[in-house]
């Protein structure tokens, strides 16, 4: 989404509902707060930072290890094995050394585990993405339920006041004779049900504002009524081609079967030989009496070469196991593929069809006001009975309430198509607030514990290595 667009939405959403105020809240408001407050979305931004720690257990098979080791060893035993009345005899030493290991080359396995690894993070990426979504789904979701819920409550306190007008006046023409008394029945009637509407309608509003403050954070403000989303496709092909791109389940269906490619790869290595050198330098002399001047240097180094000959079958079953994943993940690609493509389109036909909705109700309610007006006035000319007004009252408000409904319908469908695409997203909503980036974690911790000669190791690493499927 262009930055001019997003701006544009930006100035229209302040602007929906006339100059701003202080207590007036806009559904940039809600979804900056949320982003940075959600908790399921600040858990689940740890949880990729504890992601990105495999990609660097992985590359510990290219970088050296060191350890330190201690021994103290005391021994008695006869100097006889078969005079145990001569005495014994005593040993002790003691002895400590540092060893280093650097593997040198693995067969390919520590490099198909990175790549299978830093897949896995790419995986996880898009699985915050989605998670993001959702979070800004239910904000808007929230957002527009609160909206709804307290246009239809205005309706009903304008009814009621209506309605109580009208029962007093139905009342007064009774005592004048003009009515009967189901005149005033009616008009009592529908005022208890006015009532009762109305209290529906208070407790309605209550459980949408509690939904809004468990997914932002804060219990909603005055709203303001949104304009429409940036970013919206102009038709339904571009939906589907957006979603096929971006959409992020899809995209970590994909990133999960590089994964599993990797994994294949890497199993097979199991065939491969290693290289490892391993150098350590200590000491060893007597423990006691402990006297460093009888302690001698033990210097070692090695170069160990390790060559699968019978692996008892493991090694050929963990390759059938990976490539089975593999296969599943590939399949599962196209399975997910089909659903965003569904989504997609159930998306787009969702908003086309609640566009249309909201056109007519507009035309109702337009209708209605007219209807309920011209049976005010012929009622009080004589010409239309209480029962007549009442009806053009009920139908006005059905109306409203219709129309309050198509509205946000329409605007969680905007969501709802957007989120089928990939493109709800807190950088097109609320561009101006600072966006967590999951990449900057991972870039800052992929490098520790690497050696400046790591590249070769690496490198050697890759010769003769087996290719994934």
């Amino acid at each position: 989404m262009s930055s001019a667009c997003t701006a544009a939405w930006l100035t229209l959403g302040l602007l929906a509902s006339g100059p701003a105020r202080a207590d007036v809240e806009t559904l940039r408001d809600a979804i900056s707060t949320a982003y940075r407050t959600n908790p399921v979305l600040l858990g689940q931004r740890e949880q990729q930072k504890a992601l990105d720690e495999t990609s660097v257990q992985a590359r510990a098979g290219w970088r050296p290890t060191a350890s330190v080791t201690g021994q103290a060893n005391y021994e008695r035993e006869p100097n006889s094995v078969t005079d145990f009345s001569e005495g014994f005899g005593s040993a002790n030493f003691g002895a400590a050394a540092l060893t280093v290991t650097q593997p040198l080359y693995t067969g390919g396995r520590t490099t198909w585990a990175v790549r299978a690894a830093d897949a896995g993070v790419a995986a996880g990426r898009e699985d915050l993405r989605a998670v993001e979504e959702q979070v800004l789904l239910s904000v808007i979701q929230a957002y527009v339920d609160v909206l709804r819920d307290q246009q239809i409550l205005d309706i009903h306190q304008a009814d009621l006041t209506t309605l109580e007008r009208q029962a007093a006046e139905s009342r007064a023409k009774f005592d004048l004779g003009q009515v009967t008394r189901t005149d005033v029945a009616e008009a009592e009637s529908q005022l208890e049900a006015a009532r009762g509407a109305l209290a529906a309608a208070t407790g309605q509003l209550q459980i949408s504002r509690a939904a809004f403050e468990t997914v932002v954070g804060e219990p909603p403000h005055e709203l303001a009524e949104p304009a429409d989303l940036p970013g919206l496709p102009a038709t339904q092909d571009e939906a589907i081609a957006a979603a096929q791109t971006a959409n992020p389940e899809l995209q970590q269906t994909r990133e999960h079967e590089r994964s599993s490619r990797a994994a294949v790869a890497e199993a097979k290595a199991g065939w491969r030989p290693t290289v490892t050198v391993q150098g350590s330098y200590g000491y060893i002399g007597p423990l006691a009496p402990l006297s460093p001047y009888e302690y001698g240097a033990a210097p070692m180094a090695a170069v160990t070469v390790s060559v699968p000959v019978l692996t008892a079958g493991v090694v050929a079953s963990q390759v059938r196991q990976a490539s089975a994943q593999h296969s599943s993940d590939e399949i599962a690609i196209e399975t997910v593929r089909r659903q965003v493509v569904e989504a997609a389109v159930r998306g787009w036909s969702q908003l086309q069809s609640n566009r249309l909705g909201v056109q007519a109700a507009q035309a109702q309610e337009t209708a209605a006001a007219l209807a309920l007006k011209g049976a005010q006035a012929e009622y009080g000319f004589g010409l239309r009975t209480t029962l007549d007004v009442l009806i053009a009252d009920e139908n006005l408000r059905a109306a409203q309430q219709t129309l309050a409904a198509s509205r946000h319908d329409a605007f969680a469908a905007q969501a709802a198509l957007l989120s089928a695409e990939g493109r709800l997203e807190a950088r097109d909503l609320v561009a101006d607030e600072p966006l967590y980036d999951p990449r900057a974690n991972f870039d800052r911790v992929r490098g520790r514990g690497a050696t400046p000669w790591e590249g070769a190791i690496e490198t050697l690493d890759k010769i003769g290595a087996p290719g994934p499927p």
